[in-house]
């Protein structure tokens, strides 16, 4: 598995079955900024990551047997690993509703979650998951609709994470519906609306 030094690529959905990442797959990806592995990933070979320099977050799941030398060399931006409960979920593979609700419910909304000084909160997180649908936005922002406009340190929100991203939930029909309904969970005085209404 080689990139070849795809400079362009920002985002990259994996196979679920994947269980090998080749000596420098991903060498001079520049502008990657999120890899998301699944639990089926054992090997990561030398320089992997090399010089992956927007590359924010990457989680190295317990499956790793193999972490080769260099993986993460000049990968400057890459925070440290994920510590937080709400994080570790939407950072998940096999993300679903019912795995948010149930992380919430036991470990509270955990806002905000700071990732070093990225400031990037789990539904940032959430919203790079190639692997999201859109009812699982829905369940995150039911239970906590306070994190829709946060702000990361590129001052990006989640939901401009999403429509960045090459994720499978813009195609998802409900999708036109969840952007409508997200901004019904943003504080009416952070809306264009709320800020004409104050300039009024």
């Amino acid at each position: 598995m080689a990139s070849d030094s795809c400079d362009s690529l920002k985002s990259i959905r994996l196979s679920l079955n994947l269980e090998y990442i080749g000596e420098q797959a991903f060498y001079g990806c520049t502008s990657l900024q999120a890899v998301f592995l699944p639990p089926t990933v054992t090997y990561i070979d030398d320089y992997a990551f090399k010089d992956c320099k927007s590359l924010r977050f990457l989680y190295v799941p317990e499956s790793i047997d193999h972490l080769g030398d260099y993986v993460f060399l000049r990968c400057d931006r890459l925070s440290t690993p994920v510590s937080n409960n709400l994080s570790k979920v939407c950072y998940s593979t096999s993300i679903n509703p019912q795995m948010i609700n149930e992380c919430i419910q036991e470990h509270g909304i955990e806002l905000p979650t700071e990732v070093d000084d990225e400031q990037m909160t789990a539904l940032h997180m959430l919203c790079s998951n190639p692997f999201v649908t859109a009812d699982c936005i829905r369940a995150y922002l039911q239970l906590a609709p306070e994190a829709a406009n946060q702000e990361d340190s590129d001052g990006m929100t989640p939901f401009q994470y999403l429509c960045k991203s090459d994720v499978k939930v813009i195609e998802d029909r409900s999708f036109s519906s969840l952007m409508i309904w997200w901004y019904h969970c943003m504080p009416p005085q952070e809306t264009e609306t709320g800020k004409k209404r104050k300039r009024e």
